[in-house]
């Protein structure tokens, strides 16, 4: 048996030789079963991005009642890369262009996204966020963090670095 598995009545939270809170092990089938490990890693992914999801659900209701998720997640994309076009949103969020145009009208109606023609080509509009989004939007990313802090309590600096660099290499933007 490796260190990998966890072994009945083991500390639910074990420590490295220097005292830090080590990440816990993996309950895999076997120790030598890669696809064990697999199934395990695609299912706490998978979790990973269900919570995500209930998340960014969450803060849409909670940003505007009246404003579909979908709708969030487009301004939210606009906030982080705009000014941009309704193409770069489709191409960037594998959406359909008229479906990035429905959430951009919806933006407009409810003033959370300005349309600007681009000065060289009229026919080339620039989504920004508004000041008003801009505003509600910082407000949900200091509740996110709070959130975000309570499932990572305890841990070190280092441990965060270390966690958020395997995110960053797992998601291919290293």
């Amino acid at each position: 048996m490796t260190s990998s598995t966890v072994r009945p009545g083991a500390d639910p939270a074990p420590h490295d030789r220097a005292g830090a809170l080590a990440a816990p092990a993996l309950p895999v089938p076997g120790d030598d079963d890669r696809e064990g490990v697999m199934a395990t890693l695609v299912d706490e992914v998978s979790t990973l991005l269900v919570s995500a999801k209930k998340t960014i659900q969450d803060a849409a209701t909670r940003f505007d009642v009246e404003l579909p998720p979908s709708a969030f997640y487009v301004l939210r994309w606009v906030s982080k890369h705009g000014p941009c076009t309704s193409g770069e949103v489709a191409r960037a969020m594998n959406m359909d262009k008229s479906a990035v145009s429905r959430q951009v009208t919806s933006l407009r109606e409810h003033g959370y996204v300005d349309v600007v023609p681009d000065a060289s080509d009229g026919r080339v509009l620039h989504l920004s966020v508004t000041e008003r989004a801009g505003e509600r939007l910082l407000a949900l990313r200091h509740e996110h963090r709070a959130t975000f802090r309570s499932h990572v309590d305890g841990w070190t600096d280092d441990e965060l670095r270390e966690f958020a660099g395997w995110l960053r290499r797992f998601n291919g933007t290293d």
